[in-house]
């Protein structure tokens, strides 16, 4: 089982940009707070939670957020951004220090913080934080009715068919229906929006952030050496 523990006061080396101090605002450039930890990984490495300074807004002090549900800020250089609001971090499950001493204790607040922020899933424009809007599907083609007018007379329904909302020819592409996968899949136009916008779910860091985490892996053996629960697992 994945151990993870914090970077607490560890000092890390002039030429690589420590996280902590990172300002975080929100979508409506609203700061929310500054980067007082992190939570990582230490088998990998893996930054996996950012430990966040109210700076006096939330009564607890400090909060959690899930690495998912930030990303690179457009309009500062060196800060973060999220899409959570003030009000969804109250409601979040506050944020517990102790239990990282226990993997137990651990993976039980956990649980219960991934399942607060995992029941509201989002998706975004690739490469920004905006939230999408699903696209619509398109109205059912309707079959062809006859109605009777007020003279007696009837009257068709012009019936909608696949061809007319979907006009692009697959002949010259698809000529033989039998499977082989040379050819190419063509999908409804709704679909292959939704696909792509599902791309984009993964929001972008900073440039820095990769550097950091990969100053952790450098620094792996030194950060296990100093972990108790890594060194009683070695043991």
């Amino acid at each position: 089982m994945a151990h993870f523990g914090n970077l607490g006061s560890r000092q890390v080396s002039g030429d690589v940009q420590d996280i902590r101090g990172t300002v975080l605002r929100d979508s409506n450039d609203q700061k929310l707070g500054t980067v007082d930890d992190l939570i990582f990984d230490h088998d990998t490495m893996e930054i996996r939670y950012l430990v966040l300074d109210s700076e006096g807004w939330l009564q607890g002090g400090r909060f959690l957020l899930p690495v998912e549900r930030v990303s690179a800020d457009r309009n500062h250089e060196d800060g973060l951004t999220t899409d959570a609001t003030r009000s969804e971090i109250k409601a979040s499950p506050e944020y517990d220090q102790v239990s990282l001493d226990s993997d137990q204790a651990w993976k039980k607040y956990e649980q219960e913080f991934k399942k607060y922020w995992d029941d509201k899933p989002i998706m975004h424009i690739k490469g920004s934080d905006r939230i999408i809007t699903p696209p619509e599907e398109p109205a059912a083609a309707q079959p062809e009715a006859t109605t009777t007018s007020g003279t007696g007379s009837q009257e068709r329904t012009r019936e909608i068919n696949a061809a007319q909302l979907f006009p692009e020819r697959m002949a010259d592409i698809l000529s033989d229906p039998a499977p082989d996968s040379s050819k190419v899949t063509l999908k409804p136009k709704s679909v292959a929006r939704a696909e792509e916008a599902a791309s984009g779910v993964t929001l972008l860091k900073p440039r820095w952030w990769e550097s950091f985490e990969n100053y952790l892996r450098e620094n792996k053996s030194d950060i296990q050496g100093n972990c108790s629960q890594c060194n009683s697992r070695a043991a």
